[in-house]
């Protein structure tokens, strides 16, 4: 019952895990590049919101809105400067080092903002309940719940829309897509628009939760993100959902084998093993010939 108990809480942690992963996936599906300032993204717009909150009062269903728009607005603004101006070949690296310096600007204004090394962050009062002798906390079932449904969204419209098959014309050959009339520059905005808004609501429900965000914020996201999406597979939407639920699960159950400090240790740990054996991921591509047959985007 001990396990079982230790895997619920894994599988339900890793399902912020999962959100996150999505946002980092979305956009190395369509572009081809790894967004290194989406996790400093999203604690600029909760930073911002926390901000706001203090200074007018407002309530939670005002606050979830802002935390939206600021963590979308930021992902468009590591577009527009970083992604934007370098969508070639020669623009993966430099496309790369810009998004590691926007993520130390957004984390310098976010630590502007929140000056402490903690503040409070409103939480959702959900309670903790019982079921078969195994206990479920109100607020976690309600992550693993949004994550299931912003998955299968974010699916159906990726494979089942018109907009959908652009997205996808976008990401198998830009330069193709372009002659055929698709305007690929709107399309990689708006896919970090949806990208920030998936990360905004991850970012949320994980705050809301632990109830308080640190400076740290930010790096967390983008570690627990990148290994999650690494795990699934690099441009898997379904990857990156499962990603993140192994991860958590193993998280969950080597941190109660050997200590909560083995958390961090399994996840650079695994991030490590998985880049050794199978840089692609468990359900992505084989990266080597997926980036030579698209020479043309890398």
């Amino acid at each position: 019952m001990e396990y079982i108990q230790i895997s619920i809480d894994g599988i339900l942690y890793g399902s912020s895990y999962s959100l996150i992963a999505l946002g980092f996936s979305l956009v190395f599906g369509v572009m081809r590049r790894i967004n290194l300032a989406y996790g400093s993204s999203l604690l600029l717009g909760s930073a911002i919101a926390l901000w706001v909150e203090k200074q007018l009062n407002i309530s939670i269903i005002f606050f979830i809105p802002i935390v939206l728009f600021f963590c979308s607005l930021s992902n468009l603004y590591i577009e527009r400067f970083c992604f934007a101006p370098h969508n070639t070949k020669a623009g993966v690296v430099v496309s790369m080092i810009s998004s590691f310096a926007i993520w130390m600007q957004l984390d310098e204004i976010s630590s502007q903002l929140l000056p402490d090394r903690t503040h409070s962050f409103p939480s959702l009062e959900i309670s903790t309940f019982e079921f078969g002798g195994l206990f479920f906390r109100g607020d976690q079932i309600l992550n693993i719940f949004i994550a299931f449904i912003i998955s299968a969204i974010l699916f159906l419209a990726v494979y089942k829309t018109k907009h959908g098959i652009v997205l996808r014309a976008v990401s198998n050959s830009a330069d193709t897509a372009k002659l055929m009339g698709c305007n690929t520059n709107l399309v990689n905005s708006l896919t970090f628009i949806v990208a920030g808004v998936i990360g905004g609501i991850a970012a949320f429900l994980v705050l809301s939760t632990e109830s308080q965000v640190t400076p740290l914020f930010g790096f967390w996201c983008t570690l627990k993100g990148l290994v999650a999406m690494m795990i699934g597979g690099l441009g898997s939407l379904a990857g990156a959902f499962w990603g993140g639920l192994l991860l958590g699960l193993l998280e969950a159950h080597l941190s109660y084998q050997f200590g909560p400090v083995f958390r961090e240790i399994t996840t650079f740990s695994i991030l490590l093993i998985v880049l050794i054996i199978r840089p692609g991921g468990l359900m992505g591509v084989n990266i080597y010939k997926d980036l030579k047959s698209r020479d043309e985007r890398i």
